[in-house]
């Protein structure tokens, strides 16, 4: 192997680490500080399906993100024409990016159920 391919190998195996080592700091998926991501699931009664989550299995009621704070309620994509929308407690401080069409039913039993949470959190 060539002196310029060794380095290559070298700083490929660099990248892959440091990849790996920021998905672990970065939590992939769960949050050290805010409301935890079981929290959450409990409170909405939420079941995984496909790549995200329906509130009692209801394919009406998806929810395609979990958001544990306020940076990431703030954060989320929530602008006209978007396939999803944010349901967030009244105080911001955790919510989910849910997936339209959503139901009505599952819209109050979601705010209701997030603002029972930033109480019991905050």
């Amino acid at each position: 192997m060539s002196r310029w391919a060794g380095s290559v190998v070298v700083l490929a195996a660099t990248l892959a680490s440091a990849a790996v080592l920021a998905l672990a700091v970065g939590g992939c998926g769960s949050s050290s500080s805010g409301v935890s991501d079981s929290k959450i699931v409990d409170s909405l009664g939420l079941k995984q399906s496909g790549g995200g989550y329906e509130m009692g299995g209801d394919p009406f009621c998806r929810v395609d993100q979990l958001l544990n704070d306020s940076d990431e309620v703030h954060q989320a994509d929530d602008h006209p024409g978007a396939s999803g929308f944010v349901i967030a407690g009244p105080n911001e401080s955790v919510g989910v990016l849910a997936q339209r069409p959503f139901a009505p039913n599952c819209l109050r039993q979601a705010k209701q159920a997030l603002k029972h949470l930033e109480k019991q959190s905050g």
